[in-house]
């Protein structure tokens, strides 16, 4: 077997992608990522355990959907480009309204965890400098008593609230713009 055909690993590590040119010759006009997706009928799109009047995405569309956008830069705008039969009207407006609830979902669920991080980033900064304080004072007042476990207490709150000033915040941040782009998406419609 020639291995030489197949490349080294070396050749591997330095391999670059072009994602960008990739993405503005396949999806990009006019600054508009136009996501295209193929499906056969109604049943692609919406989940076949949805009941009528409470109708939920196919978890394989919403996946299609959420890769896709992943690799599309957060400064372009989405729209959805669903290319199959010709739907009724009533079709398309069921498609772009649980389009719609379930991307909303997606944001509101979004945001409840952005909420429930910042709650947690304050009480890690209270936690901070009380035991800051309790440490300076104890250090001060007390100096018989054992110090380690106020030390360990307070770099305990310290090391959480660095992690999430210069690590998390930025992931919190981008979920939060990746649901909203998700939810302000449009839809068109185009016949095979």
């Amino acid at each position: 077997m020639n291995l030489k055909k197949y490349g080294k690993q070396e050749e591997f590590y330095y391999k670059k992608s072009y994602l960008e040119h990739r993405l503005q010759k396949d999806v990009m006009e006019n600054g508009i990522a136009y996501i295209p997706c193929k499906v056969e009928g109604l049943g692609d799109i919406i989940s076949k355990f949805s009941i009528k009047g409470c109708e939920s995405l196919d978890a394989d569309f919403v996946g299609y959907l959420l890769d896709f956008i992943d690799s599309v830069p957060k400064e372009y705008p989405v729209v959805l480009e669903i290319h199959g039969p010709a739907f009724s009207e009533e079709e398309k407006r069921l498609i772009i309204e649980v389009l719609k609830a379930d991307t909303d979902y997606l944001l509101g669920k979004t945001e409840a965890q952005n909420r429930h991080h910042r709650k947690v980033f304050w009480w890690m900064v209270i936690g901070t400098i009380g035991s800051g304080i309790l440490l300076g004072l104890i250090n001060k007042i007390l100096s018989d008593i054992p110090l380690e476990f106020f030390y360990v207490l307070f770099w305990l709150f310290a090391d959480s609230l660095v992690r999430y000033l210069f690590v998390e915040n930025y992931d919190y941040r981008n979920d939060k713009i990746r649901a909203g782009r998700i939810a302000s998406m449009e839809v068109e419609f185009v016949e095979d």
